[in-house]
């Protein structure tokens, strides 16, 4: 069976320099976020490259796609930052597993869990300081430190979330920093003594150096898109990820002539129409019907008429030549030009995140190396 007419190039050499320039941005350890198959790109080959660059650590954001790494990389330090079921601390237990931490049920039921398996179990505190999503409170103090007297439990580290480190004014990410210190030198009073903390994103990586603190967590950025359009545009990341697909069809129709559902586009002038096998099936949002644009022979050109759910039309009258089988590029460059997801967000009002997560599975990812071929 051949390869489907739509797939995405995942560029593991570009994945290695963005890691690099974002290493350049900070002293501390690196801990990869992998969560959602690595934001579309395919945690495996992701996590092993970027084993290959030094990262001991990764986290995700279930326990289900901790155990999918683990299986293959039983060596890692995997956490999950999410919530963990209680019915989850026996399996968690057994594969090494480390836990976020935020309601003093799940400490009681790890430590039960450790307790039966003659296991020390490493957890990590959540902290909310304004996120206001999951994690204890100042309020929690107390939760914190009974977690603490819990047998077979080892507390190694401590995190927090920012709500607006992507955004060029940090008074709330402060604010957030420093209630996240206060906690931590409250905890530590107490004799509570933590090794690591964590707080940085991406956007705090790269504007935010006082947040840093032993680990950082860089997610979107390694994929090469930027936190936001105000943060980021200087680092020099590339996109990791592109997608393509090849033109099935090519037809011209009348002025007047419509196409697709719904007969939402009428020709107003003798028009060329390229037809491609990708449709919201795939992950092509369609809201983007009669207004997102892809790259043909290096040429921008408009999806028109609906998205459907396996096929997208686009406008290529000005651009000669295009004939069936010519690659059409969704997301990447083609010659001169390029469209980001940051771009295709854009379009939608959204984020880059939404638009790389969405990219379904039924699009098969393809690995490009440059190293391996060297």
């Amino acid at each position: 069976m051949g390869l489907r007419q739509v797939w995405a190039e995942v560029n593991l050499q570009t994945l290695r320099e963005n890691y690099n320039k974002l290493q350049a941005y900070t002293r501390s350890e690196m801990m990869p976020i992998v969560k959602a198959d690595a934001y579309g790109h395919g945690v495996i080959p992701i996590v092993k490259t970027l084993q290959a660059c030094g990262a001991k650590r990764f986290a995700v954001a279930l326990l289900q796609e901790a155990l999918e790494i683990k299986a293959v990389f039983p060596e890692l330090t995997v956490m999950v930052l999410g919530a963990t079921e209680l019915d989850q601390m026996d399996i968690l237990v057994k594969e090494e597993v480390i836990p976020a931490v935020f309601q003093l049920s799940q400490a009681l039921a790890l430590s039960e869990a450790a307790v039966k398996q003659n296991k020390t179990v490493r957890l990590h505190i959540k902290v909310d300081t304004g996120m206001n999503r999951i994690g204890f409170r100042e309020i929690d103090f107390d939760e914190i430190m009974e977690i603490s007297a819990l047998p077979n439990l080892y507390i190694e580290g401590i995190f927090t979330h920012f709500a607006t480190s992507d955004q060029s004014d940090l008074s709330f990410a402060r604010v957030q920093l420093k209630r996240f210190q206060a906690l931590y030198e409250k905890l530590k009073s107490a004799g509570l003594n933590i090794p690591i903390r964590h707080a940085a994103n991406s956007a705090a990586i790269i504007h935010f150096p006082e947040s840093h603190f032993e680990l950082v967590r860089p997610g979107i950025s390694l994929y090469g898109l930027v936190p936001s359009a105000q943060i980021g545009g200087n680092v020099g990341l590339e996109p990791v990820l592109s997608w393509k697909a090849k033109v099935s069809h090519v037809k011209s129709i009348k002025t007047g002539e419509t196409v697709s559902y719904g007969c939402t586009f009428q020709a107003a002038y003798p028009t060329c129409v390229a037809t491609i096998p990708v449709g919201y099936a795939d992950g092509l949002r369609r809201a983007l019907s009669n207004y997102g644009e892809m790259l043909i022979h290096g040429r921008r050109s408009t999806m028109i008429g609906r998205i459907c759910m396996d096929q997208t039309m686009l406008e290529v009258t000005k651009i000669s030549k295009v004939q069936v089988g010519d690659v059409v590029t969704i997301l990447g460059k083609d010659g001169y030009e390029q469209i980001t997801a940051t771009e295709m967000a854009g379009w939608m009002g959204t984020i880059s995140y939404e638009v790389v997560c969405g990219i379904s599975k039924r699009v098969p990812r393809i690995y490009l190396d440059s190293m391996e071929n060297s």
